[in-house]
């Protein structure tokens, strides 16, 4: 467990390094998406050939902070581009690209309906006219 932590702190500190400063969103912003997301990586990744329970409870968390705002509402509509962009942020860093196989399963192999989108190819400027 250990090595997993220091794992996620080393690539926590490598993805505010590697980020650019035209960020959309300051990184500081995406630290909650980083912890959540970060234990799928080794899924999402091909390195394991399913996803941890810790990485669908991140997953569940990043999706209940979704849905806790109001759907339409400009600060439901912010909470879907964070987390959309936190995770696109995630997808530029330099490490094995995400597997659409695995990224694509992801939800329904943590048996979730997510309420932000998630895919190989995050493009979060789509969300610039969605409300909801």
């Amino acid at each position: 467990m250990k090595i997993h932590h220091a794992l996620l702190v080393v690539t926590l500190l490598f993805l505010t390094k590697t980020a650019v400063s035209d960020d959309p969103i300051p990184l500081q912003r995406c630290r909650d998406v980083f912890l959540s997301f970060m234990p799928c990586m080794g899924f999402i990744e091909g390195i394991f050939q399913q996803p941890s329970p810790q990485c669908c409870r991140g997953v569940s968390n990043l999706n209940n902070v979704v849905k806790s705002t109001s759907p339409g509402s400009r600060q439901g509509y912010g909470e879907v581009v964070r987390v959309c962009q936190c995770i696109e942020i995630m997808g530029n860093a330099n490490h094995p690209p995400f597997l659409p196989p695995a990224i694509n399963n992801l939800p329904r192999l943590c048996s979730l309906s997510l309420s932000f989108p998630i895919s190989v190819a995050m493009d979060c400027s789509q969300f610039r006219n969605f409300r909801g």
